[in-house]
């Protein structure tokens, strides 16, 4: 009993076995995994090229995945590549052909990328929704082109043996060399000639070469005679370079006589511009200081009494209208203006002529601190002119403040007489 279970428990695990070692044969050959850690791409072709599902995917030469289905369609074969591993990152820039090699015709589909993948893009998984579209993902379809195969080379072969089979080109070949035959006798002719015109020329070039000594010996002659014309000439032109050099050197000797007398003018000119440049800073402070004399009078006028008597004010206002008129007529008479003007121009013409003497003086000398001493100058004759402008502007206040002043003195009187008069009412009232 004990020997015919272990003989039947022996048949069912055998049986086992071949059904285990049949169902990883039926998978192996249908080329199906037990994990799914890859991703799968479809790519076009115009032909299937002898591609099968298992045919090898290889990336860069080295395999990467298989074909799992081939779909044929009216226009286009689509093939379904599965790619083994997520890890591999491809760039969608890629070139994806069919080929075919070996004499057994081994398939394969070749993908070849165009660029380099980003660094950034590395870790990037092709299974994930947000792949980006600049790599291959996951469904993703491509486009492929047909390679090398076996078919089209023995297409090409069938071609070349119709073509070198064809009696037509034979015959072309034939006269190509017959011609080619004839050319060399042409040319074995024209070698003949050839030498016979060398010859020719070699006696011709024997009566050439006397002619060409008899033309060297008088050429010879005349440049003895061009060199010593030439001799001369250098002569002459070193004595003009002599003399010219000896008028340069009494030019400069002037020169510097000129800047000597410019520099003694400057230094006797700057004792007189330094006293007038004083003179109009006290001029201007003493302005200033009849200014601050002027505020507290301004203040008690608007402090004072005078603020209640407007009625008395605004009947004065209007002779100070006609006196302010009369002042204006005044500052804008011709004769004022004419003066002004004259001034103002000599003043111009003053720093015209003062400029040109500078430019005059640094074309002959150059003297950086003549040229400094002369820009001293020039800026001082400008502060002249401001300060002008400042007086022009003081003298047009103190004329406008003239008629202020009629007018206060005015006020102030009325303003006396009113309160004379209040003192005696109050005064009198009593009595």
């Amino acid at each position: 009993m004990r020997s015919r279970a272990f003989r039947e428990g022996s048949v069912g695990l055998l049986t086992l076995l071949g059904l285990s070692l049949f169902g990883v044969v039926a998978f192996w050959v249908q080329g199906l995994r037990l994990d799914q850690s890859g991703y799968q791409l479809r790519v076009e072709f115009p032909d299937a090229s002898g591609m099968q599902p298992g045919t090898p995917v290889r990336y860069r030469g080295v395999k990467v995945g298989r074909v799992t289905d081939i779909k044929p369609t009216s226009n286009l074969v689509e093939v379904q590549l599965e790619i083994d591993s997520s890890d591999l990152v491809i760039p969608r820039d890629v070139m994806i052909r069919s080929i075919q090699s070996g004499l057994l015709s081994d398939n394969f589909v070749d993908i070849i990328p165009k660029s380099p993948l980003l660094e950034e893009m590395k870790e990037v998984n092709p299974l994930s929704s947000d792949c980006p579209e600049t790599v291959i993902c996951d469904d993703t379809v491509l486009s492929g082109e047909s390679g090398v195969s076996l078919e089209r080379l023995m297409a090409s072969l069938v071609e070349f043996s119709e073509l070198y089979t064809n009696p037509e080109l034979f015959q072309n070949i034939n006269q190509a060399a017959a011609r080619t035959a004839l050319a060399a006798d042409e040319v074995s002719k024209v070698s003949t000639k050839m030498t016979e015109l060398v010859e020719i020329a070699r006696t011709e070039l024997g009566s050439v070469s006397n002619s060409v000594d008899q033309g060297i010996g008088s050429f010879s002659t005349e440049l003895s005679s061009i060199s010593a014309t030439l001799q001369n000439s250098t002569n002459e032109v070193t004595r003009a370079t002599i003399e010219s050099a000896n008028s340069v050197q009494r030019a400069a000797n002037e020169v510097s006589t000129i800047s000597n007398e410019v520099q003694i003018l400057i230094a006797s000119n700057r004792s007189s511009l330094s006293t007038t440049l004083n003179n109009i800073e006290s001029i201007t402070g003493e302005l200033s200081s009849t200014v601050a004399s002027l505020n507290p009078i301004l203040n008690q006028i608007q402090q004072g009494p005078l603020l209640n008597n407007l009625e008395v004010l605004s009947a004065n206002a209007a002779e100070a209208s006609g006196n302010l008129l009369d002042l204006s007529k005044a500052v804008n008479d011709p004769e004022t203006l004419i003066l002004l003007q004259q001034t103002l121009d000599s003043a111009r013409t003053t720093l015209q002529n003062v400029e040109k003497l500078t430019s005059d003086v640094d074309d002959l000398i150059g003297d950086p601190k003549v040229r400094e001493n002369l820009r001293e100058i020039i800026n001082g004759l400008g502060n002249i002119l401001a300060y002008t402008d400042q007086l022009e502007q003081q003298t047009k206040v103190a004329k406008t403040l003239a008629p202020l002043s009629e007018i206060l003195e005015y006020s102030e009187a009325i303003a006396l007489e009113q309160n004379l008069s209040k003192i005696d009412e109050k005064q009198l009232s009593p009595q």
